[in-house]
């Protein structure tokens, strides 16, 4: 990480972060950035355009082939027509039909709309051109890292979850009481020198290791 000097001593926080911008181009490239790693449910998409669009062919065909005379009978009409005679609209049949029908479209429907979980801790920049995120891996990796920094810890693994950074720490015995808050305080730290663009927890717990091996 390349840090330059700051000209305005008020400029930063009390732990060398920006404050967070609030003007109107701020909140904009906020929103880009988000948007940006934010995933695009192309696999549902894909998946059921895929499927109604092979639905629809056969059925067409199939309508098409029978008006000519040719029927393929890749779809059994003549054993549907037989069922669906006598059946009505209030029946028990069409009631549970139609309630899956509205479950299926529903889901599909909230897919689209909710967005997914993104992959990357967005990172502001306050500009609509640039875009910076850290991926769960590079993240996982800086927190080990940083983790290992602190003195008496021999060892680090982190895992990410959501917005949650959690870190088990190896340390040798005796284990001294205050270790667990300065890890997560160091690592904090850093992570908060990236200006990530929400908040971001941190959670160690000690794992005491005799003779302090990794």
């Amino acid at each position: 990480m390349v840090s330059a000097p700051v000209s305005d001593p008020e400029a930063v926080g009390p732990a060398g972060v920006r404050p967070a911008a609030t003007g109107p181009e701020a909140r904009a490239a906020r929103r880009v950035a988000v948007r940006t790693f934010r995933p695009r449910r192309s696999t549902a998409a894909v998946l059921v355009s895929s499927v109604t669009a092979l639905v629809a062919g056969v059925a067409a065909a199939e309508v098409i082939a029978t008006l000519i005379g040719s029927p393929l009978r890749i779809l059994p009409l003549e054993r549907v027509a037989d069922s669906a005679v006598g059946v009505h609209w209030d029946g028990p049949e069409m009631l549970a039909a139609s309630a899956v029908t509205a479950v299926v479209g529903l889901f599909l429907l909230i897919t689209a709309l909710v967005p997914g979980r993104g992959s990357h801790m967005v990172l502001r920049t306050d500009d609509q051109d640039l875009v910076v995120g850290l991926s769960r891996r590079g993240l996982r990796h800086l927190a080990e890292t940083t983790a290992r920094e602190v003195a008496g810890v021999t060892g680090a693994h982190a895992r990410v979850r959501r917005r949650t950074v959690r870190i088990t720490a190896r340390v040798p015995a005796p284990v001294d009481p205050g270790l667990r808050a300065r890890v997560e305080d160091r690592v904090r730290d850093r992570l908060l020198e990236l200006d990530p663009t929400g908040p971001v927890r941190v959670r160690a717990r000690l794992r005491r290791v005799e003779g302090g091996l990794r």
